[in-house]
């Protein structure tokens, strides 16, 4: 626990000074709504749909596998997704990629997880300004046709076409219910009722009344399991780990969580402590009395150029009930009903333009002499189940 999170936790005698701080940002957001809302300020709108991803507190575990789940939902249904991303909050860069061979004091961790995670399948990218960082992956990736920002809760300039707020009332119900920087929450509870979503995780039920205009999913912490981090692909679960000898490697904030994790899942393990800004090196993990080396997937990440395969990772994934895919799934198709949307779309093999032919609800590629179909309103964007056109097929 970092000494934010201590005062976070209680009031103490620091809250005369911070509350009518935190009471200031509050009147500031209120006011900057306002102008939005009687459109003195305009928000930027991009080509393509904007998911906004945010948790109403500071950190929430949720918030990343969540993220991962939608991009394969998006995915599945024929979308090309991409991700952008402040990165670090003290980035003031201009837009960039984000791959694994970028510097964790750039990127941030989430950046970098998501990458990870995601490999090549879906583009990550970071910068100062969330618009000129979304303009730059629809230009270098011009087969995205949605976009999922994974933070951006208050930066009203981004225009959203769905927004979804994560509420982990595990961290509410621990922390002391103030805003930031007296409290964990970057808002009111009063910004809930804005959302198109509150996403609800943790093992606790309250909320504040929010109205009935708000859907709001539940979010199902699923089993825990491993996954090595030079071999992504193979995992294990406790019971495969049970009897040998394991050091829990650690940075400081997260020390009492992960070890009471390990200790929920039966295992013995022997932890090895560093300090909250630790870059780690192949001299951490030179022990051999150490078979297994258990790390968390924050510090996942700063372990990446390692190549040690007695590093397993722990992983928490979580799982949202079927109505945020509906939910997200009715607005998107809102939004695909432009026709301007529909033309400004390429093709995802030769990158060409597509030409719209509502009257059959496809896309034709001339080029590849391909017909992607629209599907309930959203467009299939997948070459196998794209239709092959007749040599004697006309395209008018």
């Amino acid at each position: 626990m970092n000494w934010s999170e201590l005062y976070w936790q209680r009031i103490t005698p620091l809250h005369l000074f911070l509350w009518p701080v935190s009471q200031m940002l509050v009147l500031f957001h209120a006011i900057r709504r306002a102008l939005y809302r009687h459109k003195i300020l305009i928000p930027a709108r991009l080509p393509v749909p904007v998911i906004v991803i945010d948790g109403i507190t500071t950190k929430s575990p949720v918030k990343t596998p969540l993220i991962i789940q939608l991009v394969n939902t998006l995915k599945s249904a024929g979308l090309r997704p991409g991700i952008i991303s402040r990165g670090h909050p003290d980035n003031h860069h201009s837009p960039m990629r984000v791959s694994l061979d970028k510097p964790l004091h750039l990127t941030g961790e989430t950046s970098l997880l998501l990458t990870y995670h995601l490999r090549d399948t879906c583009p990550v990218w970071i910068g100062y300004s969330r618009i000129e960082t979304a303009k730059a992956l629809l230009q270098a990736h011009q087969e995205c046709n949605v976009l999922i920002c994974d933070d951006g809760l208050q930066d009203l300039y981004l225009q959203r076409d769905f927004e979804a707020v994560i509420v982990d009332t595990s961290v509410i119900n621990s922390g002391n219910g103030l805003i930031m920087p007296a409290g964990p929450l970057r808002d009111s509870f009063a910004r809930l009722g804005q959302a198109h979503a509150v996403i609800l995780a943790g093992h606790h039920r309250q909320m504040p009344d929010i109205g009935k205009e708000v859907r709001i999913i539940r979010v199902h912490q699923l089993k825990e399991h491993f996954f090595n981090l030079s071999q992504p692909g193979l995992t294990a679960n406790a019971t495969d780990l049970t009897g040998k000898r394991i050091h829990a490697v650690v940075c400081d904030p997260d020390i009492q969580n992960f070890l009471d994790n390990l200790e929920f899942l039966k295992l013995t393990v022997t932890p090895c402590i560093f300090p909250e800004d630790h870059h780690f090196a192949a001299t951490d993990f030179q022990s051999d009395q150490a078979e297994i080396i258990l790390i968390t997937e924050e510090d996942a990440v700063k372990c990446l150029d390692l190549h040690d395969n007695r590093i397993w990772v722990l992983q928490q994934e979580y799982r949202a009930d079927p109505g945020l895919r509906e939910t997200i799934f009715k607005k998107l198709r809102e939004k695909f009903m432009d026709p301007k949307l529909l033309d400004i779309l390429v093709c995802p093999l030769c990158k060409g333009p597509l030409i719209y032919k509502k009257d059959h609800q496809e896309l034709i590629c001339k080029a590849d002499r391909l017909a992607y179909t629209i599907r309930d309103g959203i467009p299939v964007m997948l070459e196998d189940e794209a239709r092959k056109l007749a040599d004697e097929e006309e395209i008018r």
